[in-house]
């Protein structure tokens, strides 16, 4: 019988402990797993942050800068003790991409190509409010917690069939990428996207701006780039069933914006 390498030990282990490190996602209570130290992710978005300003073409001034600037400034303030630690910071990239982003520690890009698709600073704070939330529901640590958990046990697989002809390797390492891919990394990618779309739109309610707008965003969105990849071989879901999930938890956004300071007048 052959003995384990070390570092294939030393990969069990990492596995072990990664069913330990359990992380409550704020507003919808989902459990999830998180392997890396929250800190030690945050320094990383940080640092990839810095690079990115550094590099990339800003705007820094005019109507859309100070309207991101605004809207950011309200749907931070909405969250609250969901991420009490985070360094908020809102950049507005000169770039004519249909596209925002999140890093790890409160950082937010929007490029200047979403104001073809978005006319309103609730529309904004739609987008806004769902770039925050991944970073309040710490996706980007559940995704490499869950990169690292298929890397291993990947290790693993390969170990158990290192006996057999390489033909057969390459039909189950095959079968197996295949395999994680579409059954564990893109659900998980849309989960993560579903949950984006809810807690944003509670987020920006919150700050006081109108939640009826959100599906109409998806719907923006589909008339500007159709999704043609079907559901389930997509990191996202489809613009649809965004649109009829928002549609969905309605009610409580309203719930929320009807009680929201900004709405009440106790600012």
């Amino acid at each position: 019988m052959r003995s384990i390498p070390s570092h294939f030990g030393a990969l069990l282990l990492i596995l072990t402990l990664s069913l330990t490190g359990c992380y409550t996602v704020p507003e919808t209570g989902r459990s999830s797993f998180t392997l890396l130290p929250e800190s030690q992710v945050k320094s990383m978005g940080i640092s990839s942050f810095e690079e990115i300003k550094e590099t990339s073409p800003l705007i820094t001034s005019g109507r859309n800068y100070e309207m991101i600037q605004r809207v950011g400034n309200r749907i931070a303030k909405a969250v609250g003790n969901d991420m009490p630690d985070a360094e908020w910071e809102f950049i507005y990239i000169d770039e004519d991409q249909v596209n925002a982003f999140a890093l790890p520690g409160g950082k937010i890009a929007v490029y200047d190509g979403m104001f073809d698709v978005i006319d309103s600073e609730d529309e904004l704070a739609f987008i806004l409010g769902h770039e925050v939330a991944h970073v309040t529901a710490r996706h980007s640590n559940q995704r490499l917690s869950q990169a690292m958990v298929i890397a291993g046990i990947g290790v693993g697989v390969g170990f158990a069939i290192d006996d057999l002809d390489s033909s057969e390797k390459q039909l189950i390492l095959a079968a197996y990428g295949l395999g994680t891919t579409v059954g564990i990394a893109l659900p998980y990618s849309r989960l993560h996207e579903s949950e984006a779309d809810y807690i944003g739109q509670l987020y920006m309610a919150r700050a006081g701006y109108n939640p009826e707008v959100a599906p109409g965003v998806w719907v923006k969105m589909a008339e500007k780039s159709p999704n043609g990849t079907p559901g389930w071989l997509s990191t996202h879901p489809t613009h649809e069933d965004r649109t009829q999930a928002l549609q969905e938890s309605m009610p409580k956004a309203k719930e929320e914006y009807r009680n929201s300071r900004y709405v009440t007048g106790e600012r």
